[in-house]
């Protein structure tokens, strides 16, 4: 009994923590992630303005990948915690945060690619430039279709989190709350305005709900129990 206890007690806390490392992640690579689009009226300053910004556009690809792998990670921990309560719901979020990982993980990938074209072309001549003009114009459309499905996948993995299993694990009324009203915000605000005051204040209001969660299953891991007299 004492071994199954401590094994539930290290998934718990396990899955606590890589949930808030995973809501670290994408925080970071959120507030980090490299806007594409330019106010510039011809290829050749765009290219400037990318060639300008290589180290930026690197940093931001590599944390989107960090995020989708952190992700990925916690969906066995997640499923080893879960699956025994509402296994049909948990089974469906759980495909719900792989796709979240891999739509970051592709993110970052394209993000790689996107640099290593700046790259290449600043050490080009400029006057055959607009030749891969299509190339850039994909994976940046790319990019950004991806980072809308990426938060919203997100977004329903929180909703649904939330709202599973909420009494068995005994998740804290003001996390769940949080997180369960400021995902639906960060979903349509994804696709409407990524700028707007709203999305920002929702995805952090969203993110501080899932720390709380985490936090709470990191403590829930951590007690120990005094045994009946």
């Amino acid at each position: 009994m004492s071994d199954k206890r401590d094994y539930t007690r290290f998934i718990e806390v396990s899955t606590g923590l890589l949930l808030i490392l995973s809501v670290l992640s994408v925080l970071l690579a959120f507030l980090m992630n490299f806007d594409y689009t330019s106010p510039n009226a011809s290829f050749e300053e765009d290219l400037d303005f990318l060639n300008d910004n290589l180290m930026i556009q690197q940093i931001s690809a590599i944390l989107w990948i960090i995020a989708g792998s952190v992700i990925f990670v916690l969906l066995p921990f997640y499923l080893i915690l879960f699956l025994k309560f509402q296994k049909g719901m948990h089974i469906f979020n759980s495909l719900v945060i792989m796709a979240t990982a891999l739509s970051f993980f592709k993110l970052g990938i394209t993000g790689i690619g996107i640099y290593n074209m700046s790259e290449a072309v600043a050490t080009e001549n400029v006057q055959e430039a607009p030749l891969i003009a299509e190339t850039y114009l994909i994976n940046i459309r790319q990019s950004l279709l991806l980072l809308k499905i990426g938060l919203s996948l997100f977004g329903a993995f929180a909703t649904i989190f939330t709202i599973s299993r909420f009494s068995e694990v005994k998740f804290p009324v003001i996390g769940s709350a949080l997180t369960f009203l400021a995902a639906p915000v960060v979903i349509t605000f994804t696709w409407l305005n990524q700028d707007h005051i709203l999305m920002t204040s929702a995805l952090a209001i969203l993110l501080t709900g899932l720390l709380i969660i985490g936090s709470r299953l990191v403590n829930k891991g951590l007690e120990v129990k005094n045994p009946p007299l």
